[in-house]
């Protein structure tokens, strides 16, 4: 169990604070489950399946298989909506996909404010 959850919280980028502040616990507790000090529940076990995409059975090393059918799902949905402009933005020439690029980078911008 702790060298899963170190593992994927490395793997995120996330220091033991940032995955705390994610899923609402203390940074110690984070710091007793990876090292398996501490048993977790099922609360947190589910938290922590969905902020790093995988099965709870991954984490608990009941399976080696990290990834959760619904996130599989979801990924294959975002795919497929993109597939369309992905054709489009292929058939541009290299100077409108730059163009493109700025526009969606701009629009961005825009979005996050």
């Amino acid at each position: 169990m702790d060298n899963r959850v170190r593992e994927l919280r490395n793997e995120k980028g996330l220091r033991q604070t940032d995955l705390a502040g994610k899923i609402n616990v203390s940074q110690q507790t984070i710091s007793r489950i990876e090292n398996g000090i501490n048993s977790f529940p099922a609360d947190i076990l589910i938290h922590l399946s969905k902020v790093f995409h995988v099965s709870a059975d991954y984490i608990l090393k009941l399976s080696d298989t990290r990834v959760t059918e619904e996130y599989r799902i979801e990924v294959e949905r975002k795919l497929e909506r993109g597939r369309d402009f992905f054709h489009s933005f292929e058939r541009l020439s290299q100077t409108n996909q730059e163009l493109v690029k700025c526009l969606m980078r701009q629009l961005e911008e825009q979005q996050s404010k």
